[in-house]
Formats: structure tokens, sequence, C-alpha cells
């Protein structure tokens, strides 16, 4: 009797464990650097001029990774991330990709890298020229939206067994935009998160 007891404590121990490490929930502050943003179209003496912008945006961020395939200390995982900024200037990311994680058996830091394509959203200030003052810009908030991809790097520190701190994130990409006129060049994105990890 006792041995069923200690089998079956022994079983829900490893399942507990095991479910521990499948699923990993994230929170971050989430910083973002966009280059090559369209603001709108200038009308200027030689004619139309489109118009763009470089800026940071600081917003909050999150995700969740599915470890599907553990192989030893690396773990292959589904990963779906994003972030908001609200307001203007603003930035909205919605992201999914591979990750591959290390965890190696001597140091006590678990790095990882990752690929994620998806939708990235930017506002910003309006600088179209109004048409009925052209000494004027139209004003308001000028929305892009685009088609983007983004390889991302970090460390993890263990501070528990379910718990993370997500020392440093830093990510780069680009994005085409979905909405823009043709010809419009592709954004250069940028990021750096820090947060929290909990594993489940």
């Amino acid at each position: 009797m006792r041995m069923k007891i200690a089998v079956t404590a022994l079983f829900l121990l490893s399942a507990v464990a095991a479910r521990a490490q499948a699923v990993s929930i994230y929170a971050t502050s989430s910083s973002s650097h966009f280059s090559n943003v369209q603001t709108g179209l200038a009308l200027t003496s030689s004619g139309a001029q489109e118009q763009y912008a470089n800026f940071w945006t600081s917003g909050i961020g999150g995700g969740l990774t599915f470890n599907f395939l553990p192989m030893g200390p690396v773990k292959l995982g589904f990963d779906f991330r994003g972030s908001t900024r609200p307001g203007t200037a603003g930035s909205d990311t919605a992201l999914a990709g591979l990750k591959v994680a290390f965890n190696p058996p001597v140091i006590h830091l678990k790095p990882y890298i990752q690929a994620s394509g998806g939708y990235v959203a930017t506002r910003t200030l309006n600088l179209s020229t109004n048409p009925t003052n052209p000494s004027q810009t139209v004003g308001g908030t000028f929305t892009n939206q685009y088609a983007a991809w983004e390889i991302l790097g970090g460390i993890d520190v263990p501070v528990a067994p379910i718990l993370d701190l997500r020392l440093l994130e830093i990510g780069g990409g680009s994005g085409t935009n979905i909405l823009g006129t043709t010809g419009t060049p592709n954004i250069s994105l940028f990021t750096f998160n820090s947060g929290i990890v909990l594993h489940f």
C-alpha cells in the first residue's frame, strides 16, 4: 500500500514538474525604436513629398511560450507576444514565432533566441499639409500598419522554481507598410525589454 502511495505521489510530482516546463507567461516593460515611419504627405514648391520620422515608444508587453520539444538543456518553443504604447506617438505589436532556449547545467542563466513575424502599428502626428491652408499641417494622428518580422535574443535569470527575471531582451527587424502607397520604404524596428517570467 505504501509503495502504491509513493509511486502515485512520485507520478504526480513528475507531472507537475513537467507541466512547469511546458508553459511560460511573461510581462515586460517594452521600449521600441522605429525608423523611416511615414507621417503624411506635404505639399512643397517642388510638388508633393512624403514625410518620415524616427521615434521611441515605451509601454508594456507580454506573451506566452509553449515549450513543446525539450532536448536536455535546450528547449524549442512557440512564442506569442504583443506590446502596446497608447497615444501619439504610440505603437502596437502582435508577433508569433519559434524560440530556442538554453539552460546550461553550470551557468545560472537561461539565454534564448527567437524569430517572430506578425503585425506592427504605429501612431504619429499627422504632418500632411492642410489643403485649405498650406502653411499648416492637418494635425491629429497618422496611423501605419505593417507586416513585420523581428529576431530577438535575451537572458532570463532564475530566482525561484517558477519565476525568472527577464534581465534583458533586445531585438531588431523590419516592416512593410500594408496601408501605405506603392513604393513606401520599409521601416526598421529595434526593441529593448525586461520583466518577469512565470512557469506553469
